[in-house]
């Protein structure tokens, strides 16, 4: 798991008035598709990201989807990793142009790293390919500038024009100095301006991925293409309009991601149609993710911390590799063997380091998920324990007498307004802890919910 590094998410529509944007078109006319995704990057200098290629693959099986349309493979050109070179994205997309006719809808996905040039005072923005060079990008990298050229000319031509960038998911590229990702997605703001927009994050955030989203996704991506399958549909009107969409988004990325900020929006006609739903198609779908919620768990983030830690001093860059070095030896909380270097100590003193600010959402959480972790895996034995054996296991406490502690520190760490539970299995267990005559009780419902004072001693189901 890793964060993405400005990760945005651009849906920009040309819709016909009752046109349905990334749905086939019933009139005799066609839709057709160019995914790329890359995760694997040919130049070392280009960090690999995770799960791009799988963002590009989990949209190309909708649209093969009823809902997405049933579009057939001879009208989806797929381009993913060492395919995904620039030569092949151009001949790709100036197939496109060449194959729409007026009527036509045409969609382009790119999911993968974007930057911006440093040497003008323009800083042009360019999506990377996988054979791009890592640094002088007009030599060999996407230019969104010709990206916007071919959006122009489908449209102009009559063709309904759908581009979903997702980029900027980029850690030490060659522009970061200068706001490269971040300023990459203040380049696509402007240079899409007259076009409906979903972007990922706000320009100065840092979006996630990990494992806990579909075994491998981008929060964003995940949400997404749960959103286009109708999930986003509030008013159960049978389409989902651009109001539904970036609400939906909001209100899960958001909480998901947290304590790291991460805040999708949109910009456009909030009326405006970006996907029917196929009710025989959601319904599964619906089943499909009962119960299935996200769960809370560390993310590995290497593009954001090369980022951060290349401007931090020496002395903060081994503070922040002994912290998560604690966290990986499960040297979570001071003892007496280890005052002063357990991964509580140093968090306490790198949260207050405003150079490293962008960290401090990744330190939160990842230490957060590594207190909850040991904890959860004492609840699931209890749960698949008789009660004699809890009560043998009670009699000799030592073992445990500590994750009270680490659920309490969790707790504080993320405070009350985290909304996992509104994802997970409805049970409840309680661990108490005596402190002299006052007892503190620990609700867990797979995650913290609550604190507060009670008059008993015991472990309960």
């Amino acid at each position: 798991m890793k964060y993405l590094l400005t990760l945005i998410a651009l849906i920009t529509t040309f819709c016909h008035p009752a046109g349905t944007c990334a749905q086939s078109i019933d009139n005799g006319t066609s839709t057709r598709a160019v995914i790329i995704g890359i995760s694997d990057y040919q130049d070392p200098a280009i960090p690999d990201l995770r799960f791009a290629d799988r963002d590009a693959e989990a949209f190309v099986d909708w649209l093969r989807s009823p809902a997405g349309g049933s579009l057939p493979d001879n009208q989806i050109k797929v381009l993913t990793n060492k395919n995904a070179t620039t030569g092949k994205m151009i001949a790709a997309l100036d197939g496109l142009i060449v194959a729409s006719k007026p009527g036509d809808e045409a969609i382009i996905y790119f999911s993968g790293h974007g930057d911006v040039e440093r040497v003008t005072k323009f800083q042009r923005g360019f999506l990377l390919t996988y054979d791009s060079p890592p640094a002088v990008y007009a030599a060999g990298a996407f230019s969104l500038q010709y990206l916007q050229d071919i959006v122009t000319t489908l449209s102009e031509a009559g063709v309904q024009a759908v581009v979903i960038t997702d980029a900027c998911r980029a850690g030490k590229l060659a522009g970061s100095e200068f706001g490269g990702s971040k300023a990459t997605s203040a380049a696509l703001a402007q240079q899409f301006a007259n076009e409906v927009k979903i972007l990922s994050c706000q320009p100065e955030e840092f979006s996630l991925e990990g494992e806990q989203w579909g075994g491998g996704r981008g929060a964003f991506s995940f949400n997404l293409v749960d959103a286009l399958y109708g999930m986003a549909d509030a008013n159960a009107d049978g389409t989902v309009n651009l109001l539904e969409l970036g609400r939906y988004l909001e209100d899960k990325v958001t909480p998901e991601a947290a304590p790291h900020s991460q805040i999708p929006f949109t910009v456009g006609s909030k009326s405006a149609k970006i996907a029917s739903v196929n009710t025989e198609a959601l319904a599964p779908w619906r089943q499909q993710k009962n119960g299935g919620g996200v769960h809370f768990k560390k993310i590995d983030s290497r593009g954001l911390e090369d980022l951060t830690l290349a401007k931090a001093d020496t002395g903060i860059l081994e503070m922040y590799h002994a912290f998560t070095a604690a966290l990986d030896a499960g040297n979570l909380m001071a003892t007496d063997s280890t005052l002063g270097q357990s991964a509580d100590d140093y968090y306490k003193r790198l949260v207050q380091e405003p150079s490293i600010a962008d960290l401090h959402g990744l330190m939160t959480r990842n230490f957060a998920a590594a207190l909850m972790d040991e904890g959860q895996q004492v609840i699931n034995k209890f749960l698949k324990t008789d009660p004699a054996t809890v009560d043998n296991i009670w009699a000799n406490p030592i073992k445990y007498d500590h994750v009270p502690a680490h659920l309490h520190r969790a707790a504080e760490l993320l405070g009350r307004s985290i909304m996992f539970i509104k994802t997970s299995k409805p049970k409840s267990v309680s661990f108490w802890r005596k402190r002299g005559k006052e007892t503190t009780r620990f609700n867990v419902g797979f995650y913290i919910l609550s604190q507060e004072n009670l008059s008993s001693s015991r472990f309960i189901l």
